[in-house]
């Protein structure tokens, strides 16, 4: 993974990162937590790629719950339980699900919507025929998540009335102590902890992450590889070469000049997911009504996800013509050994004759470049990813990568980007109506 700032002319590099120079202290600290590995400060997320105890609970685990016969892992979770789970799913196979009917598949059931929830129970867990075949993955940081709690228990009573087996076949994980952690304790269910001062949202990298991605056959280990691999360069000293820093210190400073809009724009249409999981990082860790003293503040950069070339058809006349509100990131891999050419010999063989013999990446790599000239052209700035391939490796490296960015971003803005607590709001309501 690379991060690319030379090609974005819209600021200099060295008015940027001097706008970030009193990070340097902060920098320090994460340092420290690093060295040391443990889990006592809100930053602890950064230690989860390194904690052999999470990888040997997860491979344990997998050899008593896995068999050959797995068809669904259906994870149940909401927001960070489950987003960073299916960036990495989606990325790797999302978009093979149509073609592959024997493979392992991921069921995300993440919102409590009777359409999708008929179709899961009615159609997909009418057709097990074993409780071998499937596998429930229940995920709450709090252990008290409305919307979670419901799905899974809508979900048992359907497998547990078709094919039986529930509690054998239910993986809970969640605070250690947890209302959840408890009555899974009560009911003899397996559990795995999350660390208590990891975030939801940072937690991608622990058995929330780990586990069910273990389950279907992911190499989980060049995941974390590529997460350690990279925490030396996001914890360095100097901005110069530290990749988490500069992309900060960039953000930091278009939105000090008006740009409030973050745009992550995948010209890999499998990385969506990551790009969402993204959103849900930089808008909950940066959207905040305080700042770190308690003074009304109503910082926030906005997140949008956007997908090459699909987008520059729907959104690209805004992003080019509209108003200059917006940063982006242009996400993309450099591997292209799975590139499909357009024939010599076409069907419409007098139209768009340039492509003729043309590779898809030839097309893509067209496309992108000349998306970057328009950017600059129009004065947008932006940033560039440069993934090596779209691998557990690569992807483990650009989320351990943008979480440390998001640690700085939020010091940089001085707001705290481990809190949510106007989410915290909308839940308490939601059960005080319930209740009712």
């Amino acid at each position: 993974m690379k991060l690319i700032l030379d090609n974005a002319t819209t600021y200099t590099k060295e008015q940027a990162f001097a706008d970030a120079k009193d990070v340097a202290p902060y920098i320090a600290h994460l340092a420290g937590v690093a060295s040391e590995n443990n889990y006592e400060t809100d930053e602890a997320s950064v230690n989860l790629p390194f904690d052999s105890a999470i990888s040997e609970q997860v491979d344990a685990l997998v050899k008593n719950k896995v068999s050959p016969s797995l068809r669904y892992i259906f994870v149940v979770g909401i927001g960070g339980s489950n987003l960073g789970t299916k960036a990495i799913y989606d990325a790797l196979y999302g978009y093979r699900d149509l073609g592959h009917e024997t493979r392992t598949r991921m069921v995300f059931v993440d919102t409590t919507n009777a359409a999708m929830l008929r179709f899961y129970t009615e159609e997909l867990v009418r057709s097990l025929q074993n409780p071998d075949e499937y596998l429930v993955v229940t995920i709450s940081k709090s252990g008290g998540t409305t919307e979670t709690l419901a799905n899974t228990e809508i979900l048992l009573a359907a497998l547990g009335q078709h094919v039986g087996g529930t509690k054998e076949r239910t993986v809970v994980i969640t605070d250690e102590g947890s209302a959840f952690w408890n009555a899974a304790d009560m009911a003899s269910i397996d559990h795995m902890a999350i660390p208590q001062k990891v975030g939801g949202r940072y937690s991608v990298l622990s058995a929330v992450g780990l586990f069910p991605l273990a389950a279907l056959g992911v190499d989980v280990q060049s995941l974390v590889k590529g997460a350690r691999d990279i925490r030396a360069y996001c914890l360095h000293a100097d901005i110069e070469n530290n990749p988490a820093w500069q992309s900060a210190a960039l953000m930091s400073f278009a939105y000090r000049h008006g740009q409030s809009i973050n745009d992550t724009f995948v010209f890999n249409s499998e990385l969506e997911s990551l790009g969402k999981w993204y959103r849900q990082l930089l808008g909950e860790s940066i959207g905040k009504e305080h700042d770190r003293n308690g003074k009304q503040v109503h910082t926030g950069i906005t997140p949008t996800v956007s997908v090459g070339s699909t987008d520059l058809h729907s959104v690209g006349q805004l992003y080019l013509g509209g108003p200059k509100d917006k940063v982006t990131t242009f996400v993309y891999s450099n591997d292209h050994t799975d590139a499909v050419s357009v024939p010599d010999s076409r069907v419409f063989n007098d139209t768009v004759a340039m492509i003729n013999g043309k590779s898809t990446a030839d097309i893509m790599s067209a496309i992108l470049g000349g998306v970057k000239i328009a950017y600059n052209k129009a004065q947008l700035p932006f940033m560039e990813v440069e993934l090596a391939s779209v691998t557990p490796y690569e992807i483990g490296a650009f989320m351990q990568f943008k979480m440390i960015e998001m640690m700085l971003l939020g010091n940089l803005l001085k707001v705290n980007p481990f809190d949510q607590p106007n989410v915290e709001s909308y839940k308490t309501e939601t059960k005080r109506l319930l209740e009712n």
